[in-house]
């Protein structure tokens, strides 16, 4: 029976709390009454009215299951396994549809597992099922439409910095994070991002700001960025001021250009999530 008798329409196919939510299990604090609550259900419907794809979601409170958070897919026999009882359900209509089982909300900072926090997880999980492949390939490199779209994004940035800003000098060939840039980076996709972690300037992991601008394609079907900024404070406060600032070249501080450069990141980057999405129907998604 399907949460409080509440019957959805695609895009949301499934929105089902599995296990006893009033006693202890992998869910914790305000999630407990969250997540079972009909308003939530209902949230979570019109976040996901913008994709084209059927979402089936599961929240497991069923106690031993949070060890398989960050899991990613996960193959039926194995899910028959871990859910027992309740893996029929998991399990039957998963086909043509994106299928998340929410086994926790293990978040750094532990918000409650709005709409958008789900998105978010998501990517988290697509991402984990790429890494756990790539491991038992002893270390090769990960492969498919998570990691082209992670590899898209980092090399556009980086050659971003190095031609907008004068930055990430022997760097801006490189599809990979250069973690002593990390300030920089954090502080460009602070000014970049329109959602509200980039607003109220939250991102303090590079890789954070990939899984939020997922999270905002799945509810947009799009991605918005800001033009690209004509300078940039970051590093360390002194004072409340930043000690080291970035400046926009002369050849791209008009507003055109900067409009053109950050667009491009965003329409280019809504078509690989759109691929990530494409090869999620039909996968079963333990997070």
């Amino acid at each position: 029976m399907r949460s409080q008798e509440f019957i959805t329409e695609a895009p949301l196919a499934d929105y089902q709390p599995l296990g006893d939510f009033s006693k202890p299990g992998p869910f914790r604090g305000p999630d407990k009454k969250l997540i079972p609550h009909p308003v939530n259900q209902l949230k979570t419907q019109t976040f996901l009215q913008n994709t084209p794809y059927d979402f089936r979601l599961f929240f497991s409170n069923i106690p031993g299951t949070g060890r398989y958070s960050e899991y990613g897919p996960m193959k039926p026999e194995v899910v028959k396994e871990i859910f027992g009882k309740d893996s029929d359900q998991i399990i039957n209509g998963h086909d043509n549809a994106i299928t998340i089982v929410y086994v926790g909300n293990k978040g750094d900072s532990k918000v409650p597992l709005t709409p958008w926090i789900m998105a978010h997880r998501f990517g988290h999980a697509v991402q984990a099922g790429h890494r756990r492949a790539a491991s038992i390939r002893m270390g090769s490199k990960e492969s498919g439409a998570w990691p082209d779209a992670e590899e898209y994004f980092f090399s556009t940035v980086n050659q971003l910095l190095n031609r907008a800003y004068g930055k990430a000098e022997g760097h801006s060939n490189s599809s990979s994070v250069n973690w002593n840039m990390t300030p920089e980076y954090n502080a460009l996709f602070n000014a970049l991002g329109t959602q509200r972690s980039s607003r109220s300037g939250s991102i303090r992991r590079p890789y954070e700001f990939l899984y939020e601008l997922f999270a905002q394609y799945i509810k947009d079907g799009k991605i918005t960025l800001n033009p690209l900024p004509a300078n940039l404070g970051y590093g360390r406060q002194n004072w409340g001021n930043p000690s080291k600032y970035m400046y926009l070249k002369q050849e791209y501080k008009d507003e055109s250009t900067r409009q053109y450069e950050a667009q491009g990141l965003a329409d280019d980057l809504s078509d690989y999530f759109g691929e990530v999405l494409r090869s999620a129907v039909g996968q079963i998604y333990v997070m």
